[in-house]
C-alpha cells in the first residue's frame, strides 16, 4: 500500500498493527491525509482536528491492530457546520480507498464547525492488521464536516 500524502512534515507513520482499533485514533494523527486541513479544536480533550473535508477527500491510519475478535461498530467524533442543505458521507475501508466500505454513517450540520457529537455505525467484521481509511462522499464540492478522533469496537 502506498503512503497518501498530506503535504508537509509530520512523523513517520506506526508500523503494522501498532495502533490498537479499539483504543482512540485522533484523526489529526493520520499519516495520508487528501484535501483537509488540521486545526485547534474546541472538543473535550483539546488538541487538533482534521478539518475541511469534501467529496473525494480521504484520511489513512496506518497499522490499525483489530485483533482476532472481529471488530462490529466504528464511531467518529465528528462536527458539521457547513452550509444548509451540505452533507454527506463518512465512510470506512480497509487498507485503500479503493477498497469496497465496511461501514459509514452520513452526517450534515451538527450546530457549527466545532459543535461535536460522536456518530456511531455498524461495520462488518474486521479483525487483524489494517490500513484505515475514513473517505468523504457528497454531491456538492462544499466541506461538510470536522473530524477530532473514531474507535471501533466488538
Amino acid at each position: 500500500m502506498r503512503v497518501l500524502t498530506s503535504g508537509g512534515g509530520g512523523t513517520a507513520p506506526p508500523p503494522a498493527g501498532s495502533r490498537d482499533a479499539h483504543g482512540t485514533v485522533q484523526a489529526e494523527s493520520c499519516a495520508g491525509r487528501s484535501g483537509t486541513m488540521t486545526e485547534n479544536t474546541s472538543d473535550s480533550g483539546g488538541g487538533r482536528n482534521v478539518g475541511a473535508p469534501a467529496g473525494g477527500d480521504r484520511l489513512q491510519s496506518k497499522g490499525v491492530a483489530f485483533g482476532p475478535t472481529p471488530a462490529r461498530w466504528f464511531s467518529a467524533r465528528v462536527a458539521g457546520g457547513a452550509a444548509s442543505g451540505v452533507g454527506g458521507l463518512v465512510e470506512v475501508r480497509p487498507d485503500s480507498r479503493s477498497d469496497a466500505p465496511i461501514g459509514g454513517f452520513a452526517v450534515g450540520d451538527t450546530g457549527g464547525r466545532q459543535s461535536w457529537q460522536t456518530i456511531p455505525a455498524n461495520i462488518s467484521g474486521v479483525t487483524g492488521a489494517h490500513d484505515v481509511c475514513p473517505t468523504f462522499t457528497s454531491g456538492r464540492p462544499s466541506d461538510f464536516v470536522n473530524v477530532n478522533r473514531f474507535t471501533f469496537g466488538h
